[in-house]
């Protein structure tokens, strides 16, 4: 069964228009999920309009100043207490200036930085560009300079993630975005998700290829 170029959705062959979204088919871009056996392409990794990536940057700094309250805990309770407040105005501060940034990213590149990803027998993988390094090097450079460990953390942990690579027997849950074209998967050991950014053209190709390589893993598809 074929899946519209646009949507996702199952399109009964020779279909004009998806069923789902109404988009007019093209024969010749409509691809079943058994003519190819791995897909690799390049797209545009969305930012602040990527709820998937949003979050992430919230619980990033989130996790990066737990950490350092806890420390500043074990020295003492009573400093911990009196630091709590201060530590929580930062994340705050932090997590609006990174939605901020993420804004900016996503404005000054057109749309997200060039990403590769790669769709396998194996499993799915990506591959940051030459925009996303610099821009993760340059943020950790700000953070440092700034005195900011949470900042610095969160960027450390960026730097790490800029090549990633998720077997089929890894996944515990799998959720499309149809409307950002973009399939988000989550390990069996809660760390690390990420997402794969699909293009007009190839977006119903990898939900099918993902379909048929991982049939068991819990999937679903947001319709908003």
């Amino acid at each position: 069964m074929p899946y519209c170029e646009s949507c996702g959705e199952k399109v009964k062959e020779g279909a004009a228009f998806c069923p789902s979204c109404g988009v007019k088919q093209q024969q010749s871009d409509i691809k079943s999920e058994t003519e190819a056996e791995g897909l690799f392409w390049t797209a545009k990794s969305q930012v602040i309009t990527s709820r998937p990536v949003v979050a992430q940057i919230i619980m990033v700094f989130v996790i990066s100043c737990l950490i350092v309250l806890a420390f500043i805990f074990i020295l003492g309770v009573d400093a911990g207490m009196a630091a709590a407040p201060f530590i929580l105005g930062i994340m705050i501060f932090f997590i609006v200036l990174g939605l901020i940034i993420a804004a900016a990213i996503q404005f000054f590149t057109k749309g997200g930085p060039d990403t590769d990803f790669a769709v396998t027998k194996e499993g799915i993988g990506y591959r940051a560009g030459k925009e996303s390094k610099a821009i993760n090097r340059a943020t950790l450079a700000g953070t440092a300079i700034g005195g900011s460990l949470a900042g610095a953390g969160g960027s450390l942990i960026n730097i790490s993630r800029e090549m990633d690579f998720m077997s089929w027997k890894e996944m515990r849950s799998i959720t499309v975005y149809p409307r950002e074209r973009s399939l988000l998967f989550y390990r069996r050991m809660l760390f690390f998700p990420f997402v794969l950014y699909c293009t007009p053209e190839n977006f119903g190709t990898v939900k099918g290829l993902v379909r048929k390589y991982a049939p068991d893993v819990p999937y679903k598809e947001k319709r908003w």
